[in-house]
């Protein structure tokens, strides 16, 4: 699995576990619990990135809080009273 194949998995993984983690308020905790998903899955799979946790941490928060965003702006926008 290359580079690019492995960033597609984890962009999936991302998209899953903020669906799963949705809930009212606590968006520090639930990008935790979303990066943790990520983490442990390349672990459950002995997957290894040719870059460090720390770097692979920040992608992962731009990946959820730009899908975050657009999320809120499209299929959890609310209606205007």
């Amino acid at each position: 699995m290359n580079l690019f194949e492995t960033f597609h998995i984890i962009g999936r993984i991302v998209s899953l576990g903020v669906f799963l983690v949705e809930r009212p308020k606590d968006g520090a905790k639930k990008k935790e619990e979303v990066k943790q998903m990520v983490f442990d899955f390349l672990n459950d799979f002995n997957i290894r990135l040719p870059i460090p946790d720390i770097v692979l941490s920040y992608v992962l928060d731009f990946m959820i809080d730009n899908l975050v965003d657009f999320l809120n702006e499209t299929l959890w926008k609310k209606k205007a009273a």
